[in-house]
């Protein structure tokens, strides 16, 4: 019998509604800030932006990056127990998908990517993505897309406090709390979250845990200074995690031990933001980081009997890594000059990465990013908006080329638009593919000095409508054309054939091709979203294979609700089909050419959502999983990290879930509400 508990307390002082309201009834839409050229709503940027509301989140039940996504279309998350989940954009992943918190990146890459379990979303406005290469705008590491998560900020005259948990029956259990408030010249915002999941087995009984425990804490501490039309905000953020990977017992007539792994990762950032306008047209944004990553692995023999843990001697068990990021980020923008029809905005970007670590050749090694950018955006009429973009790089490793982009925006009228893009990206190796020596009894991975920066190009071709059909319904339908191909993507290749031994290289071209159709029916009540994706791909090692030239996959998806005005609660229901993949890879056990891939699988969640007290009190109850996914058949080949396999990990089987928070919010003057959306 699954037995789901829940303990909620807190309050939080709101007035979303109302604020949502005025921003409507002016007429200011949306407003988002990734990769834009000043303030701009979703529908007239000129970059194709997607953006995922906290309404969206709230509904869906999400308390995590990974449960969010992956219901979204040309996004595949990658499950892993032990290492967390990472994620794909169009089919590109790993260190080419930049996830970034308020346009500050995520540091900590393992196996080249981020755990996007360790992002949770309790503190979070919005997300906005944008698939393709985003170089010229942020770097490198952002060849393939990326992720922007928008953090609520202290308002002026504004002062809100906020708790909440969230249990689910697979044994997550999650409580956090959040307070701010805004004075004339200062607002201050904290909020902690503590994480807690004891792990799952098909076997409770079992000691050893096919998905680890882990336990996490999070804390942010915002302070805002208030200056004529700016803010100046510093943000201190905190986060710590403990995975455990308890193994098997070894019993004989003698004793009871285990071999027991824990993993610690610890996660420090401070961002010091100013943001200023000048006159009518200028604005200045500036943000300077320090971000330091440490993960600690131990491994222990634990005596079972006599409860007595020893840190095993074999210092190949044991490792160490810290990692430093030192960022900055200027932006100087002017909107509106020569008669509104001219916007543009020039910018530099500072990044320099250490990292420290005994599987880390020579102990350590840093490398340093230095980038100039300059953008237009220039409305050629009414219709026809073109906005050209470049960046200068100067790698202290790698010879960088000049980054261009070319984003075209024309509105046939006031339904229909379109957007067509070009974009050049860039990726220099990261430090680990650069200097790892990871030996051990399980790993022989090494890094290759000799390695040669990535490139890419992609290219994008979307079409918009949206109109009112009928009295309150507005359908919106939105076609795109998609095209990536990458130079040099860097891979691990076996040494030779006598030992296990792999090392970084540059072994494949990749190239994929793909269309969406998305269309939508909304309105106050209801909303009916499908979604269709297709792609096709191929790299080099495809091409050696002598077999078809691409391989093909499908996705689909169905997103409803419908809103009981009168109950003020909502019912939905969020469906993603993901189709069978196949691809080549190198099989490090032989050096062969290998078939792997997964089959399809499918994803369907349904919520209840229902406000109580004057909506002050918010309830979600609902099931995850509902067709109980728990693995697919796959062809899995070895690498340094894994064995062969057969199947691949999807999810923990049909879960349930229950999710409270109050919300209270309070506005202290009537001056207030026009801080909060001007």
């Amino acid at each position: 019998m699954v037995m789901v508990t829940m303990f909620m307390v807190g309050g939080v002082f709101s007035l979303n509604a109302q604020i949502q309201d005025t921003v409507k009834s002016r007429g200011l839409g949306e407003i988002i800030i990734t990769g834009q050229i000043g303030e701009c709503t979703q529908k007239n940027s000129v970059l194709k932006v997607k953006v995922i509301d906290i309404k969206r989140i709230n509904l869906q039940g999400a308390y995590n990056l990974p449960s969010l996504l992956a219901n979204e279309l040309n996004v595949r998350i990658n499950y892993d127990p032990m290492m967390g989940n990472s994620i794909s954009l169009q089919g590109i992943s790993g260190q080419n998908i930049k996830v970034m918190i308020d346009g500050v990146p995520v540091i900590g890459r393992e196996g080249g990517n981020i755990d996007l379990t360790q992002i949770n979303l309790s503190s979070v406005e919005r997300i906005e993505m944008v698939e393709g290469p985003m170089g010229v705008n942020y770097g490198s590491d952002a060849m393939g897309g990326v992720i922007n998560i928008i953090t609520k900020k202290a308002v002026k005259n504004h002062t809100r406090l906020s708790a909440g948990s969230y249990a689910e029956s697979i044994g997550q259990y999650n409580f956090d709390i959040q307070a701010s408030t805004g004075f004339k010249k200062f607002g201050i915002q904290t909020n902690f979250q503590r994480n807690f999941f004891e792990g799952f087995n098909n076997d409770n009984a079992l000691r050893f845990k096919t998905w680890k425990p882990r336990t996490q804490y999070l804390a942010d501490l915002n302070l805002s200074y208030f200056i004529k039309n700016g803010t100046i905000r510093l943000n201190n953020s905190f986060f710590d995690e403990k995975v455990s990977n308890k193994g098997e017992p070894n019993i004989n007539s003698f004793e009871a031990t285990a071999l027991d792994e824990y993993y610690y990762t610890r996660r420090l950032g401070s961002s010091l933001f100013f943001d200023k306008k000048f006159g009518k047209n200028w604005n200045l944004n500036v943000v300077a980081t320090y971000q330091s990553y440490r993960r600690i692995r131990r491994s222990i023999t634990n005596d079972l009997f006599n409860r007595i843990e020893k840190l095993v001697e074999d210092a190949e068990m044991q490792d160490t890594n810290y990692f430093n990021l030192y960022m900055s980020r200027g932006i100087l923008t002017n909107r509106g000059g020569v008669n509104k029809k001219l916007s543009y905005q020039i910018g530099y970007e500072i990044n320099i990465d250490e990292v420290t670590g005994s599987k880390i050749n020579n102990g350590n090694a840093s490398i340093g990013d230095y980038g100039l950018f300059a953008g237009a955006e220039i409305k050629v009429n009414k219709q026809l908006v073109v906005r050209p973009a470049a960046r200068i790089i100067y790698n202290t490793q790698f010879a960088a080329p000049i980054i261009p982009s070319l984003n075209i925006k024309y509105d046939f009228n006031t339904n229909w638009s379109a957007r067509a893009s070009y974009a050049r990206g860039f990726r220099a190796p990261s430090l680990k593919e650069l200097h790892l020596a990871f030996v051990d009894p399980q790993h022989n991975v090494l890094g290759n000095e000799n390695l040669k920066a990535e490139t890419g190009h992609n290219f994008q071709l979307a079409f918009t409508r949206s109109s009112k059909i009928y009295k309150n319904y507005n359908l919106t339908i939105e076609p795109m054309l998609f095209y990536n191909n990458i130079n040099n993507m860097i891979d691990l290749v076996r040494l030779n054939t006598i030992t296990v031994a792999a090392q970084y290289n540059n072994i494949a071209n990749f190239e994929n091709i793909g269309f969406n159709f998305n269309t939508g029916v909304f309105s106050n009540t209801v909303t009916l979203q499908l979604g269709y994706a297709f792609s096709a791909r191929q790299n080099s090692i495809l091409a050696q294979s002598n077999s078809n030239t691409y391989f093909y996959t499908n996705e689909f998806r169905v997103n409803s609700s419908y809103t009981f005005t009168k109950y003020e609660a909502t019912i939905s229901l969020f469906y993603k089909f993901n189709g069978a993949m196949q691809y080549y890879q190198y099989n490090l056990t032989d050096n062969s050419i290998v078939l792997g891939g997964m089959n399809q699988f499918d994803l369907l969640d349904i919520t209840v959502n229902k406000y109580f007290i004057k909506r002050k009190l918010n309830v979600t109850l609902g099931s995850k999983n509902l067709l109980n996914t728990v693995n697919v058949n796959a062809n899995l080949i070895s690498g340094p990290h894994a064995s062969n396999s057969n199947s691949a990990l999807i999810a923990m089987g049909r879960t349930y879930f229950v999710s409270l928070k109050i919300n209270l919010d309070f506005l202290t003057s009537n001056k207030g509400q026009d801080s909060l959306v001007n």
